[in-house]
């Protein structure tokens, strides 16, 4: 099981699950895998109508002592846990310390480069590690509409993650984590393009849809409006599997590391 959780909201958790995290999985294990979304005010991942790589599930906060036995089975990592912000991350991490995760868990941490962002991750982090004692071994952190995923840019933009030298921080994951685990996840507008489509950035690369054919056709059929149309999602297509190549591709190979640690 992986699950996602932040006691800040708006750091884009559903945008790490559905984006990266379920395209992996559903990669890796050649199926739908369950991806369960624990908010009782937010419900981002109804945005993806039209994905075909997750079974989707809510799940209320007063039933998340159904997650025990999930957590219990899930052995290969078929289950996705996208959980909500603020008190529902809190109230979450709570219930599951109360039974605890038999190794079977792994933590994926989203920030963006917010002070905020970085102060909720090591309160999120603090909490991990009151239900594994080596929970940092078993943790990800995912650095949210990331700029540039060149290191010297990342690590400016993400001073809450890295710190800084000459420009002061209260305190930063690196404060607490020698050498942490992160993947960068970098801001492309194909990503809201697809949340629009109902659909992952990873779907849309995989469409094999050939819309230069369509365009071409209709061109043929003196219908301009449909022509137009069928570049405008030809481009999208590009953009897509370039997104898959430059920032998916990559986090997939540092992901396979981390899921082979026991």
């Amino acid at each position: 099981m992986i699950i996602i959780p932040q006691t800040k909201g708006g750091v884009g958790k559903s945008t790490v699950a559905m984006q990266v995290i379920a395209p992996y999985l559903y990669k890796k294990h050649g199926k739908a895998v369950t991806y369960i979304e624990i908010d009782d005010e937010n419900n981002d991942s109804q945005s993806f109508t039209a994905t075909k790589i997750v079974n989707k599930k809510m799940l209320s906060t007063n039933k998340i002592t159904e997650l025990d036995e999930m957590i219990l089975m899930d052995d290969n990592h078929e289950i996705i846990v996208d959980v909500g912000g603020n008190k529902t991350s809190s109230l979450v991490l709570d219930e599951i310390a109360k039974v605890g995760t038999f190794g079977n868990v792994k933590w994926i941490v989203p920030m963006g480069d917010g002070e905020l962002d970085g102060k909720n991750a090591i309160a999120t982090m603090k909490k991990l590690r009151k239900i594994e004692r080596n929970s940092t071994d078993n943790l990800f952190f995912a650095l949210n509409r990331a700029i540039s995923t060149e290191k010297d840019y990342l690590e400016e933009q993400f001073i809450n993650f890295f710190g800084h030298k000459y420009l002061g921080s209260n305190s930063t994951i690196t404060d607490f984590v020698k050498d942490p685990r992160y993947f960068a996840v970098t801001n492309d507008k194909v990503i809201t393009m697809s949340r629009y489509l109902g659909s992952t950035v990873w779907e849309m690369a995989h469409n094999n849809t050939d819309f230069a054919v369509k365009a071409l056709e209709a061109k043929d059929a003196g219908d301009r409006e449909a022509a137009l149309k069928y570049l405008f999602f030809r481009r999208l297509q590009t953009e897509a599997k370039d997104y898959v190549l430059r920032t998916l591709n990559p986090i997939f190979t540092d992901l396979d590391r981390w899921i082979e640690i026991k």
